[in-house]
């Protein structure tokens, strides 16, 4: 079973892969990653799941570990490959989200955008995904956006000094081609 469900995954994954590169020459997805994402950057590896309660006193459970963007038909298939849900019913289909983001190396270590001075930018728009992300570029977008405003020398963190810095840094000098995740394994 776990084969079959694998190489279901593994055809449509391909197929979604050649679309998208088709339209995008790099990759636009990763966080959180999907199973399609996971068998293909994994092969032969088991793919935990876990059955997480919708809510206090739901019937409804969620699989957490196999987000995707399968056909509707294909993810039913896949939750039946799971022992114990081989009668389990589908409520709320699996679905994809995808976003725009700018080129990051178009802001300084301010936050400020390069091209149009005044305008400070962060979160998912500099290509990051993550609450903690979103936050710390918020913050020192918003602290620079105010010594700006009063003339100010402005706020900026090394990478040698904080992960906000290593974070910054590595937006601001090398990019993203995919959804930006901050690890402790980015400090150096």
């Amino acid at each position: 079973q776990c084969f079959c469900a694998q190489s279901l995954i593994l055809y449509f994954s391909l197929l979604l892969k050649a679309a998208l590169d088709a339209v995008f020459p790099f990759p636009l997805y990763r966080y959180c990653p999907s199973i399609e994402s996971k068998v293909l950057r994994f092969k032969g590896r088991s793919h935990q799941v876990w059955l997480e309660p919708e809510g206090l006193g739901s019937h409804i459970l969620y699989p957490n570990g196999i987000s995707c963007t399968l056909p509707e038909d294909v993810q039913v298939d896949l939750i039946h490959t799971l022992p114990g849900l081989e009668k389990a019913k589908v409520i709320y289909p699996g679905y994809g989200v995808e976003y725009e983001c700018i080129d990051a190396r178009q802001l300084k270590l301010t936050m400020e955008a390069k091209l149009i001075e005044g305008l400070y930018l962060a979160g998912q728009i500099n290509g990051t995904t993550g609450y903690e992300e979103a936050a710390c570029q918020g913050l020192v977008a918003g602290v620079n956006a105010a010594l700006k405003c009063f003339g100010k020398d402005e706020l900026i963190l090394k990478r040698t000094e904080s992960y906000i810095g290593v974070l910054i840094d590595d937006l601001t000098s090398v990019g993203v081609s995919e959804p930006y995740r901050m690890f402790t394994r980015y400090i150096i």
